[in-house]
């Protein structure tokens, strides 16, 4: 074998590992990454000239124009958080979706035009930021009817929501950071309350810069370093996609090595943080057989 060809059998292989793994986001974007970014205008929707024109002339369909992720402020680490979180779907077929902490963003919107029953669960709190500036209710209900979608919107945190019916997934982009270790416990015990037999758990987790591990500051302004170790403790899951060296509170996580390749990952220019990537499956209990 030619040098030639093993360089291209191991970009095949770390681009196969990329895809399926949770890690940090990388600053590098895999290709089906950047196309499904381009198809759904993401992770900020589009501002273009076309759209202004429609906005000038009155059109009713700006909205569509904009695409589903203009209507939610997103740090700029989506645009790795959302493809990825998207492509741990996609050996579902038509199934319920649960997310946690959706609010106005557009995932939810892209999963529902996918074909899937999608509810948000989101008490519509702007952590750092205060009070949304529109009702996000009827900016909710706004958003399904411009893109032909029916996501269900429970405005609850999820352990209130009172929800009685099965997911096939959980998704949460970037939420637990937000949350209190006491909601954070009792958000995924709820979680394995409504997660069917092989359902998937798919999670970003904010990894902030300015705080522990990385120096002697505990929170700031948008959460705190949850423990992704204590996250995979409290589930009780088998990890089918994660990195252990790159999840903040296994053994294997070194600041040291993490700091020593920030070139590598994606950090939020508007903050200094980075996402970490991780996905769960619920065991599937094969009962014996009575026979």
């Amino acid at each position: 074998m030619s040098a030639a060809d093993l360089a291209d059998r191991v970009t095949i292989i770390l681009s196969l590992y990329n895809r399926e793994c949770g890690m940090l986001a990388r600053r590098e974007l895999l290709h089906e990454y950047a196309l499904w970014n381009r198809a759904w205008a993401a992770p900020h929707g589009r501002y273009g000239a076309a759209v202004a024109l429609l906005r000038l002339l009155g059109s009713g369909r700006v909205r569509q124009a904009r695409g589903p992720f203009a209507f939610q402020r997103n740090s700029t680490t989506r645009i790795y958080e959302y493809p990825w979180a998207y492509h741990q779907l996609a050996d579902l077929g038509p199934s319920r979706i649960l997310e946690i902490g959706g609010a106005l963003s557009g995932l939810q919107f892209v999963l529902a035009k996918a074909g899937h029953e999608v509810h948000n669960v989101d008490p519509f709190v702007d952590y750092g930021r205060g009070s949304y500036d529109v009702d996000p209710v009827a900016e909710h209900a706004s958003l399904n009817r411009a893109f032909g979608t029916n996501v269900v919107l429970h405005r609850s945190t999820l352990p209130k929501a009172e929800l009685d019916c099965s997911f096939s997934a959980v998704v949460c982009i970037s939420t637990l950071e937000h949350l209190p270790p006491d909601s954070i416990d009792a958000t995924l015990t709820t979680v394995k309350r409504l997660l069917t037999p092989g359902g998937l758990v798919v999670l970003t987790i904010d990894l902030f810069l300015n705080l522990q591990p990385f120096c002697s500051r505990t929170t700031n302004v948008w959460g705190t370093n949850a423990s992704v170790a204590w996250i995979d403790k409290l589930l009780g899951y088998p990890m089918v996609s994660g990195d252990r060296a790159e999840l903040y509170g296994y053994p294997e996580f070194s600041t040291d090595r993490i700091l020593s390749r920030l070139e590598e990952f994606a950090i939020g220019t508007g903050y200094p943080q980075m996402a970490q990537l991780v996905t769960f499956r619920r065991p599937v209990i094969n009962h014996p057989d009575p026979r």
